[in-house]
């Protein structure tokens, strides 16, 4: 949309209309991109700014003594917009605010966070600063309303600029879409059509193109080639292939022990657990062996991660390494789960529907932007907000037991994403997945990897993480509403679009219609009246756990359904509600059942294979949710861990996951696998594998730790205050951990990480130390922004003096070698949350779940969050351990005794800037 159009940003005392109050007004009136006027006024609210809201804005009680009320205030801003359209990100909060007083309500009011929602689909953020900072303009100030203003003009015009490349029919079908929603983007899309020609190349546009490549599924020779270590040693030499492929090529022995492992492994079908430190190259120490085995035997060899990044390392940095070494070429892809690839069938069939909210529209058009950036239909790459986008999603994706690749191939021409990555993933030698998907894939009767016998776990201290997590179950009272909704009835929803396609059918006669009529009434009627149900038994839960009277604290309650809760007279209640509500999914499951077996006799319907496969898929996941509720109230599983979670807001859901995975590990890897490495450099806690093979049955694998080829003592410094209070001294310890960061980040200039354990922890931090280093010009970048993990490094790297705070996600996988990284500072020792649902039972299953359980899961993470250091050679640095506990506590030693040889020092928190920047110095 061109002309005049007004920017405009308010500050406020808090988040609700109906109690707080306008302290700021910024507004900037801008033509084609370029800002002709200005308007800025500070408003006095009648009453004192919250501590968190001049901490945020920067907006102290003195700045606005003396400004005029919002009363004197509002006439100016209404004079300055006129009647010229308003922009803001995230509009409807500003709107709130100046609707309850009367202002802008008849002006036309357009939304950037919902056009960058659509128009960026792979945006890691949609907040103003991150879009800003993406798109390269300088904020200034965030969090003051003239420069949020500019800042939203900015990303107004680059949003507009960016709706006019796209096609027309593009353009067309998104308002077609939006059908009656009231939508605060539709204004823009409709001018931008306004001034598209038609076209008729562009009228009809394809999104997917059918895959014209051709390749083989291999096939493994029926005699096994053995591969030979000593030829992969050559290969690792000094004047190896590798050696002459990289200048500056290093020679490692730890890499060549590694590899060679591996190879006997594939040799003899045997296990194998390695532990590789930090600078072994253990990528290519079993990459190398992997390839070769794989080329001469014709067979696949799986390599699974648990990150993304080290996923990005092997296709783009080590596979192309080994090719080049090597000199050979092979196949290499990557797979993921089904839902993680969307199914063109089923967009279809949605797109034909129309979205019945805005939340879905957004989706909805967003990935039709999305796939005319990207053919690739991975949900990797676009961005997805809140659970309303990920349930959208879900209806989109490929996640469906009912479709197979040949069928991919007969209705869609093999255009799918899914059918194409499953395809490349037969004629791969070298195939990627991740840890979520490997074992799950394993326990699903429809699994989506080909055929395999060899496989290496990278990064093998999560997999039983991940694991729990691929396999746990989650359940909401409006997720079900939502899915019986979605059925509809006899004249609205799948069933009723099911009944009109059959009714038109030359084939069917009046008394099935009848039938079928009576089997969908019946199914209607059934789900209007289980929502009652369902709400009587989330009612149930809250009764529940009103008579377990737990005090509710400021974070998400969860509490597990122990044997002790099931005897409780609220548990007994549960059942009987149950029971009920039982009887319905019985009844629906069998109509339903009815109903899809009349599909398949008339395939002469239109929309046949769509209608039969989303009544399919209807069906089982009211199944699964029959079978998930009876096993969480009346028969559950000994291996299974039930809990109630309350969110911070109230919300109530039911979860489940497994409490031992060792015996999934069992049967799909160390018995059905001829060879399984698990790799990673923390897999040993006090100097063994006990752990690790406690967690993942593994008492009789090999095992092989390789060390690092750094030398820590002269790298790095270990320094620990002699003079930190407890953490259990709240105020003090948070004062100590202040203190630390300010005082060693100034005398570093930057380039520190600190890893906490807790993102409440991290937040206040970051609130007491930023102003403080902004007195240095030191950046803090934190989480409690709301960057992405991602955006955050990026913007830690780029900043010449900065310090970057991170919670779980930082502790392992972080890569900032040379400079770019001088310091850790572990903040607290990472202990698990006792109350963690799934930590808490499976802590029960020993005698001493302290040393046994707790302590060796904390040490691995201490390890990893200790790895962020040293990269290279060449790198030196310092770790700082702020928690008294590794002094003061018998169980301390444990935790720097699981470090490499250090240089350690004890000392006064007073001395630690000095300290580290002698090290530095190497004085």
């Amino acid at each position: 949309m061109r002309g005049e159009l007004v920017a405009l940003d308010l500050e406020t005392t808090g988040l609700d209309p109906t109690q707080d109050q306008i302290i700021e007004i910024g507004a900037v009136r801008f033509r084609n991109g370029e800002v002709i006027d200005e308007f800025n006024e500070l408003v006095d609210p009648g009453r004192p700014i919250p501590p968190i809201v001049s901490t945020l804005t920067g907006i102290q009680n003195d700045d606005l003594v003396g400004k005029p009320r919002l009363a004197t205030v509002l006439p100016k801003l209404k004079e300055f917009v006129g009647d010229s359209p308003f922009v803001g990100h995230n509009i409807g909060f500003d709107a709130s605010f100046l609707y309850k007083q009367g202002a802008l309500q008849d002006n036309l009011r357009i939304d950037t966070y919902e056009l960058a929602s659509v128009l960026l689909p792979t945006a890691p953020r949609y907040n103003l600063t991150s879009l800003t900072q993406m798109l390269n303009f300088d904020i200034e100030s965030a969090h003051r309303a003239l420069y949020d203003a500019k800042a939203t003009a900015f990303l107004y015009w680059k949003l507009w600029e960016k709706a006019l490349t796209l096609p027309y029919g593009t353009l067309r079908e998104i308002l077609n879409l939006t059908g009656e929603l009231t939508w605060d983007g539709r204004p823009v899309f409709e001018a931008a059509l306004r001034e598209r020609v038609l076209d008729e190349t562009e009228a009809v546009y394809t999104l997917f193109t059918p895959d014209m490549t051709e390749r083989k599924p291999l096939r493994p020779n029926d005699a096994q080639t053995k591969i030979k270590p000593e030829e992969i040693a050559a290969t690792l030499d000094d004047g190896g292939s590798l050696a002459a492929a990289f200048p500056g090529y290093e020679h490692r022995p730890q890499q060549v022990s590694m590899a060679q492992a591996v190879a006997k492994a594939f040799n003899q079908t045997d296990h194998l657990i390695v532990e590789a430190g930090t600078g072994t190259g253990k990528s290519l120490a079993y990459l190398i062996p992997a390839v070769q085995w794989a080329l001469r035997n014709n067979e696949r060899v799986v390599i699974s991660t648990n990150t993304i990044n080290l996923q990005d390392q092997l296709l783009e940095k080590d596979i192309p390494a080994v090719r080049d070494a090597l000199g050979v070429d092979f196949n290499a892809a990557i797979m993921k789960g089904r839902g993680n690839y969307l199914c063109p069938r089923r967009l279809l069939t949605v797109r034909r529907r129309r979205p019945s909210s805005v939340d879905e529209l957004r989706v909805l058009a967003k990935i039709l932007v999305w796939l005319l950036e990207s053919p690739s239909g991975d949900r990797g790459e676009i961005s997805l907000r809140g659970s309303e986008d990920y349930v959208m999603w879900s209806r989109l994706s490929a996640e469906d037991e009912g479709c197979t690749t040949h069928r991919c191939l007969v209705e869609m021409a093999g255009a799918c994403p899914f059918y194409k990555a499953r395809k490349a993933a037969d004629a791969a030698h070298v195939l990627i997945v991740n840890h979520a998907l490997l074992l799950s894939d394993a326990a699903s009767d429809n699994a989506v990897l080909p055929p395999y016998d060899y496989v290496v776990i990278d990064e093998a201290h999560n997999l039983e993480e991940a694991t729990t997590s691929s396999l746990s179950w989650r359940l909401d009272a409006p997720t079900l509403f939502r899915r019986l909704i979605d059925l509809g009835g006899v004249r609205r929803g799948l069933l009723g679009n099911l009944l009109t396609s059959l009714s038109a059918s030359p084939t069917i006669t009046e008394k099935d219609t009848k039938r079928l009529n009576k089997y969908i009434s019946i199914i209607e009627e059934a789900a209007t009246d289980m929502q009652a149900q369902i709400d009587k038994l989330f009612a149930a839960f809250r009764a529940l756990l009103a008579e377990m009277n737990i005090t509710r604290s400021d974070f998400a309650m969860q509490v597990r359904v122990l044997e002790s809760v099931r005897k409780k007279s609220g548990f007994g209640q549960l059942e009987s509600t149950w029971k009920v509500l039982r009887e319905y999914f019985d009844a629906v499951s069998e109509a339903m059942g009815t109903v899809a077996a009349a599909v398949r006799r008339f395939e002469d319907i239109d929309q046949h294979a769509e209608l039969l496969n989303s009544t399919e898929t209807a069906a089982r996941y009211l199944d699964e949710v029959r079978a998930q509720l009876n096993g969480f109230i009346a028969e559950p599983d000994d291996n299974t861990i039930y809990w109630i979670n309350l969110s911070q807001d109230d919300a109530l859901s039911l979860h489940s996951a497994p409490l031992h995975i060792g015996k999934l590990v069992t049967e799909k890897l160390w018995d059905s696998k001829k060879s399984v490495v698990l790799t990673s450099a923390t897999l040993e806690t006090r100097g063994n594998f006990d752990y690790l093979r406690d967690r993942l049955s593994a008492q009789t694998i090999k095992t092989l730790e390789v060390g690092s080829p750094f030398n820590y003592r002269e790298s790095t410094l270990i320094y620990v205050p002699n003079d930190m209070p407890d953490p259990n001294e709240k105020s003090k310890y948070q004062q100590g951990v202040e203190r630390a960061l300010i005082e060693l980040t100034t005398a570093l200039d930057g380039r520190v990480l600190a890893l906490f354990t807790s993102y409440t922890h991290l937040r206040t931090t970051a609130q007491a130390i930023t102003p403080r280093l902004a007195l240095g010009n030191i950046a803090v970048y934190d989480q409690s922004d709301g960057s992405s993990r991602q955006a955050l490094l990026e913007g830690f790297k780029a900043s010449p003096k900065g310090i970057l705070l991170g919670t779980r996600s930082f502790w392992e996988g972080v890569d900032l070698p040379g400079d770019l990284l001088r310091a850790v500072v572990i903040t607290r020792l990472p202990f698990s949350v006792p109350t963690d649902p799934v930590f808490a039972s499976r802590a029960d299953t020993y005698s001493d779940a302290f040393n046994d359980y707790t302590l060796p899961d904390a040490i691995l993470r201490f390890r990893q969050g200790f790895g962020r250091l040293i990269r290279t050679r060449t790198d030196r640095g310092v770790v700082v351990v702020l928690d008294a506990r590794v002094i003061t506590k018998s169980y301390g030693r444990a935790f720097i005794e699981s470090l490499p040889d250090c240089t350690t020092m004890k000392g006064a928190l007073s001395n630690l800037p000095t300290a580290a920047v002698d090290w530095l110095r190497n004085e």
